[in-house]
């Protein structure tokens, strides 16, 4: 359905800025790059490569403890780290990554202490990351001169409360500290020249101290760069509109053409902050017009002045606090129409199918410690695995079991231990997260409902052929809070709503732990 946005308050950004419109917008979406270039497909495939250089290896090759050769569960640990890491480096630092990558595969062909057939297969890997970082730069490049071109030859300056650059000490506060603690660690405990195998203790800190506090210091380097080309000379514009949240988070602000006033294909998201003491947080979920200062391209700087939507309208200026990212397009909302009959909306096969992979794997990893180790197995390692079978035992129930039933009372939600009931008048809002949702019950001190870990990442949910159903869910929940006439009138059965799968799981995980703990 098509909705007015709201204007911009007069004077408040240049007028003969160039429209974005969907046609212009529709041509720079097609020159993003390909998925096999996204972060997550590269780290995988990092992932699984060194898994396999750690099976085919022979013994006593690496990640190998005192004496004859146990796994060295800390470095694997520790390890497993460096993935995560290192997705942070792939998404926002990809020209970095792609100067390292190359140094780690050399690096990697050139140690004589690495089995040649692993080596060859890890190095194979990071030059296909490294592949990906170089196509999303040259993907952007493209973008970035195609916005160039849709805004034509008119440069405008920054209004003036942009050229204040928000202060972000904390990142700032984390490299240091991080970057002294590495260099504490590296004097309390000194590395080899293979500072990953056979690292204990400090060294540890000292190898991470480095990785994390590099990239926080990169991180600021970058922002502040892209805030410098921003301020330094007039920067093309482009009249589109906004709306804070609506889209696959709540807490990112999204980017839509000037003509689309729908609002279901996202160009750009990205999460921001204010800028300047006298610009007001805007209104959740409400398109507005805006204008965009800065070429639009995923990694690049941007500026948006847009009007904060409240019953007195306000100026509101919102400076990116991370790279802006390419949006997926999204089906548009199902249409919902009145009904006498509950409606719910659950898990489907891929939630369901993934939660019992999860949980396959977590007793397979119990089964395996206790038929290798029988009885022996590191102290260290029955804890860890332990709390992480625990830990993980609330979303595995969630993903196998989540359902919400809307129903004329309310709504009804079975938690991992037990189903919660939100009546219609105590609604407050549904906001939506990276990975789940969170439906909000006002009052002081109220509790809602939070369903965690069943919605799939963006560009994902981009290839469904279907919306898939939690975002649909949400959809649902917030047209039926608008509009009381597409409540159900009729109460739902306590079969309908579901029952939750928390107590039996924790009672089969708990029962797994505490094998591990005594028979590990």
């Amino acid at each position: 359905m098509a909705e007015k946005p709201v204007p911009l308050p007069p004077n408040a950004a240049p007028t003969d800025a160039a429209a974005w419109l969907s046609s212009d917008a529709e041509r720079w979406r097609a020159l993003r790059p390909g998925w096999w270039a996204h972060p997550f497909p590269t780290v995988l495939a990092l992932a699984l490569a060194c898994l396999a250089a750690l099976w085919l290896a022979p013994e006593n090759a690496y990640l190998c403890g005192d004496g004859h050769c146990t796994p060295d569960w800390l470095a694997t640990a520790m390890g497993t780290l460096v993935f995560a890491v290192l997705y942070r480096g792939i998404r926002l630092l990809p020209l970095a990554t792609a100067v390292a990558l190359p140094l780690i595969a050399v690096w990697v062909l050139l140690d004589p202490d690495s089995p040649t057939t692993p080596a060859i297969a890890v190095a194979v890997t990071a030059c296909y990351a490294c592949l990906g970082c170089l196509h999303r730069l040259a993907a952007a490049r493209r973008q970035r001169r195609l916005g160039l071109e849709t805004a034509g030859p008119a440069r405008y300056a920054l209004p003036e409360a942009a050229m204040t650059l928000p202060d972000d000490a904390g990142q700032l506060g984390c490299g240091i500290v991080t970057a002294v603690a590495a260099v504490v660690a590296f004097v309390i405990a000194p590395l080899g020249v293979t500072p990953l195998i056979g690292a204990q203790g400090w060294q540890w800190v000292a190898v991470f101290g480095t990785l994390i506090g590099c990239l926080s210091l990169a991180y600021q380097v970058r922002d502040r760069r892209r805030a410098a080309v921003l301020r330094r000379e007039p920067v093309p514009a482009l009249r589109v509109l906004v709306r804070e949240g609506g889209g696959h988070n709540d807490r990112r602000t999204y980017v839509f053409a000037a003509d689309d006033l729908e609002g279901n294909r996202p160009l750009l998201g990205c999460y921001t902050r204010l800028a300047g003491s006298e610009s007001r947080a805007p209104v959740h979920n409400r398109l507005r017009e805006a204008v965009l200062f800065g070429p639009p391209h995923p990694g690049g700087g941007l500026v948006l002045v847009s009007s904060d939507g409240q019953e007195a309208p306000g100026l509101c200026i919102e400076w990116d606090s991370e790279p802006a990212r390419q949006e997926y397009s999204v089906d548009r909302p199902e249409r919902l129409g009145p009904g006498a009959a509950p409606v719910s909306w659950g898990p489907g096969t891929g939630s369901r199918l993934c939660a019992v992979v999860v949980e396959a794997a977590l007793i397979a990893c119990v089964v395996a410690v206790l038929a290798v180790w029988g009885g022996a197995a590191p102290l260290q390692l029955r804890i860890v695995l332990a709390i992480f079978v625990l830990a993980n035992t609330p979303v595995i129930a969630t993903q196998f079991s989540w359902r919400v039933t809307a129903d004329s009372t309310g709504l009804w939600a079975p938690g991992w231990r037990q189903v919660r009931h939100v009546p219609w008048g105590e609604l407050d809002q549904v906001r939506l997260w990276e990975r789940g949702f969170n439906i909000l019950r006002s009052g002081e001190g109220a509790r809602g409902i939070e369903i965690y870990g069943v919605v799939a990442p963006a560009w994902l949910n981009g290839r469904f052929r279907r919306r898939p159903v939690a975002l649909r869910a949400v959809d649902g929940i917030r047209a039926m809070q608008a509009d009381a006439a597409l409540r159900p009138t009729e109460e739902s059965t306590m079969e309908s709503r579901g029952r939750p799968v928390g107590l039996p799981l924790l009672v089969i995980n708990a029962a797994s732990a505490l094998a591990l703990s005594v028979f590990g």
